[in-house]
């Protein structure tokens, strides 16, 4: 147990934070949890105005693309499907993963209408990928370096796990999700 009034220690270095005032507990969260849920005026003041960009800390890539949907494509499949499958979901791009399912690249939709052959010929090699475990904070420091929106995000295997985007970042964090609401908090 430690006591703090250091909110950015007790974020750091805590599993639960317990937010006292005038002696009684007001909020017993995880940190995440505190800071996308402040239980009233008092804590939310306390943890800050910036507490969504706290949140990139403790937000995982993989939190994040668990809760979006995964569309990929095979290098042998035809430009016909894989623009049908983008224009069915409307997307402007989809992966291309190999036989073990790791991330080869993308094949634009506007590309892909009208066009013959199959995705390898249209296939465009990915700039960068991030990991399910980057917390948000390296992953859109990754985004802005490499000027792009989005990337693909792989396993410890290297396989493609989901993609992420600024948009997706933003609708995570306002959602109010927390990885205990979720049920990927540990409490091992």
């Amino acid at each position: 147990m430690l006591v703090s009034h250091d909110i950015d220690e007790a974020l750091k270095l805590g599993d639960h934070i317990a937010v006292f005032r005038q002696g009684r507990i007001v909020q017993c969260a995880s940190p995440d949890e505190l800071l996308a849920k402040p239980a009233n005026e008092f804590v939310g003041s306390f943890v800050g105005q910036d507490r969504t960009l706290k949140r990139l800390l403790l937000v995982s890539a993989g939190d994040v693309t668990d809760q979006q949907p995964t569309l990929t494509v095979r290098e042998s499949t035809s430009a016909a499907e894989a623009f049908a499958t983008m224009d069915d979901h409307d997307i402007r791009a989809i992966t291309v993963v190999d036989n073990a399912g790791k991330p080869l690249g993308f094949v634009k939709r506007r590309e892909a209408r009208n066009a013959a052959g199959r995705c390898a010929d249209l296939l465009h090699p990915f700039r960068i990928t991030g990991k399910a475990e980057d917390n948000l904070r390296v992953v859109l420091s990754k985004l802005y370096e490499s000027n792009t929106s989005w990337m693909p995000i792989v396993d410890e295997e290297g396989r493609y796990n989901g993609e992420i985007s600024q948009d997706y970042i933003a609708d995570y964090l306002s959602s109010g999700r927390t990885r205990r609401v979720l049920n990927i908090h540990s409490d091992a």
